[in-house]
């Protein structure tokens, strides 16, 4: 159950396009790791899904990628999440979406399906472009099916795309305009499809036909793909639509209600928006309104919504493609191991052989050294007295994102000369050794919070102030 934010190229401060989303998981701990998957690394046998039924033969040519799948492969699944390909293509799959059940009574979901578990490994290999990745992934919904609503983001310098599929067979996908930015919170969001504009929708073979052949249209006049696939129900009041409201609020389009039923799926946001505010919105919990959970004054109000920021976030991602820079340096992961209000994002450079040591192995129980499990530990340090340590914790974030963006910023003058085998030894190691030094700031402020922490202790006694 996750939240996605899309900025388009010309939306963006730097001509970057950004997908992000954070990867909610069904429990507070279900561990992940951050990995990098070599060129040709699988190029034979077949794929078989430990979820359902899904199966396919590898493709004989396989691009080199980054994916933040599930430890637990075994019985969970890879859940590859996300990750940006040798193309410069980046995919984040999946923003679970939901049908109607008239919808799902004709056009049920699938056993033999493709699911989330398989759709990183079995597609961002394999695709040149963002509008490739829908074609790619439409082709094996028409043979397979569906086996879950998904929503898909593909992007690459010049494009986004955003690819919904609610039911067995049927699907649409728009592309976001360049100046325009996305919020998606768990519901079918596409709105009005134009069928004679190739060049923003692409859509399932029939689905004109069977939504005619079925009474499935609402409306007289258009087609709303919301309207028609979605749902618009209690539950989406409470644990959905505000999640958009606040996060269009954020970047500067504003709604008069978090239950609004009618926020637009793109919006021109107010000013060209940066990573660090895409971070702030993934990061957020209705902060600075009544609805904060942290909120005292208000109890009711403050657990009214299900906030962005979740103590069951696995881990949370922005892929950024750049455009103001040489390709071979241009994708970033900015990866932000959960959960998100209290922890930073780091960068990663797409164009290398591995991410870090401290990301790309991750044990099952607690392990100090590690990414995930620092994050958590930093995470439950804060939030245990939250009113007295969120300051400090702010200042720790701000000291992160300058620390994030200097780092990008050597990394990329020391790369202008090098290029080929060179360009990527040399950005492996940066990857290394960035990740230590955001991990060292983070570690600094753990020990601030012990320090702090204590101080707060119930059980202290001073002789010469006590009695």
């Amino acid at each position: 159950m996750c939240t996605t934010v899309l900025v388009g190229k010309k939306a963006s401060r730097t001509g970057s396009t950004m997908i992000a989303r954070n990867c909610d998981t069904e429990k507070p701990i279900q561990p992940v790791k951050f990995i990098s998957v070599k060129e040709d690394e699988v190029t034979s046998g077949t794929f078989h899904s430990v979820l359902t039924n899904f199966s396919k033969e590898y493709p004989q040519k396989a691009l080199s990628y980054q994916m933040i799948p599930f430890v637990e492969q075994e019985t969970l699944g890879i859940f590859g999440e996300a990750g940006i390909n040798a193309k410069n293509v980046a995919m984040s799959s999946t923003e679970s979406i939901f049908s109607n059940p008239s919808v799902l009574a004709i056009d049920p979901l699938t056993t033999e399906g493709l699911g989330e578990d398989s759709l990183l490994s079995m597609v961002l290999p394999y695709i040149a472009s963002a509008r490739e990745g829908v074609k790619y992934v439409g082709a094996m919904i028409e043979k397979a099916g569906s086996h879950e609503g998904n929503g898909i983001i593909f992007s690459d310098k010049d494009e986004i795309w955003y690819m919904e599929i609610p039911c067995g067979h049927h699907w649409v996908a728009q592309r976001i305009p360049d100046e325009h930015c996305a919020v998606i919170a768990n519901q079918s969001i596409i709105q009005e499809v134009d069928f004679s504009d190739d060049e923003n929708f692409m859509y399932s073979p029939g689905i004109q036909t069977f939504v005619e052949r079925y009474s499935l249209n609402p409306d007289e006049t258009t087609f709303n793909f919301r309207h028609i696939f979605g749902t618009s129900n209690l539950q989406d009041r409470k644990y959905n639509t505000a999640r958009v409201w606040y996060g269009q609020k954020y970047l500067g389009y504003e709604n008069a209600s978090p239950t609004a039923e009618d926020m637009p799926f793109t919006f021109k946001p107010a000013h060209k928006v940066t990573v660090d505010e895409v971070g702030y919105v993934l990061s957020s919990h209705f902060d600075e309104t009544e609805y904060d959970p942290f909120n005292k004054n208000d109890e009711q109000k403050a657990h009214a919504f299900r906030p962005i920021s979740m103590n069951r976030t696995a881990e949370s991602h922005i892929l950024e493609i750049r455009n103001n820079v040489p390709a071979e340096i241009a994708g970033l992961l900015w990866l932000n191991s959960g959960p998100t209000a209290f922890n930073s994002y780091v960068p990663f450079y797409a164009n290398s052989n591995d991410t870090s040591s401290l990301y790309n192995e991750t044990s099952l129980t607690f392990e100090f050294n590690q990414a995930y499990w620092r994050s958590r530990l930093l995470a439950v340090l804060v939030e245990r007295d939250y009113d007295k340590l969120a300051f400090s914790n702010f200042g720790y974030l701000t000291d992160a994102k300058t620390l994030a963006h200097h780092l990008i910023f050597e990394t990329d003058n020391n790369a202008s000369h090098r290029t080929g085998k060179e360009l990527r030894d040399y950005l492996t190691t940066c990857n290394e050794e960035n990740a230590l030094k955001m991990n060292q700031l983070a570690l600094k402020h753990i020990g601030d919070l012990v320090s702090q922490g204590l101080d707060l202790s119930q059980l202290t006694y001073d002789i010469t102030k006590d009695i």
